[in-house]
């Protein structure tokens, strides 16, 4: 295995220079050793907070944008982008529920089980007990399998020691 020897104030300089992608193509590592290096070498974290346009980014906040959509303009990931409004002092946001309604049933060929749900819906007065359909897994379908294949043989196993008994009345000599 090829190790890559880079001297510690040969990085150190350039990590004055350069970002961590330019770092990573620099030197021929991956991201992940840039940060290993700046770790090891006790480098100070990067302000991002400085270099990007935190008027946009404010502006994009408060009209609601996510933080994974803003970090794709600027260029970095939801997570930085968080971290980032939360030194700002932006307003911390929640996730909201989904919209989307989900069937209240599953439906499936041949079911395995089914899973009694208790649910409480505020529009209905009585206490329902919905329920859905579990498919069955992989293993129970081949074990039905199996077992379908047994009680065959055994069927089998039956008739042909049936048929041997008759077969054998007929063949005995007066």
């Amino acid at each position: 295995m090829k190790t890559n020897k880079i001297s510690d104030a040969e990085f150190i300089e350039k990590y004055n220079e350069l970002s961590h992608q330019e770092l990573s193509a620099h030197f021929g590592i991956s991201l992940t050793t840039v940060q290993v290096y700046v770790k090891r070498l006790k480098l100070p974290k990067r302000e991002l907070i400085d270099k990007i346009d935190i008027e946009r980014l404010t502006k994009l906040w408060n009209q609601g944008y996510s933080a994974s959509e803003i970090g794709r303009e600027f260029g970095l990931c939801g997570t930085t982008i968080i971290r980032i409004a939360r030194k700002m002092g932006l307003k911390e946001r929640t996730l909201k529920k989904s919209s989307k309604k989900v069937s209240d049933t599953v439906v499936c060929s041949k079911p395995a089980s089914i899973i009694p749900m208790p649910t409480k819906r505020p529009e209905a007065k009585s206490d329902k007990t919905h329920r859905f359909v579990v498919p069955p897994t992989l293993k129970q379908l081949e074990k039905q399998k199996q077992q379908a294949e047994i009680v065959k043989a055994e069927r089998d196993y039956k008739i042909y020691r049936r048929d041997c008994g008759y077969m054998a009345l007929q063949e005995e000599p007066d």
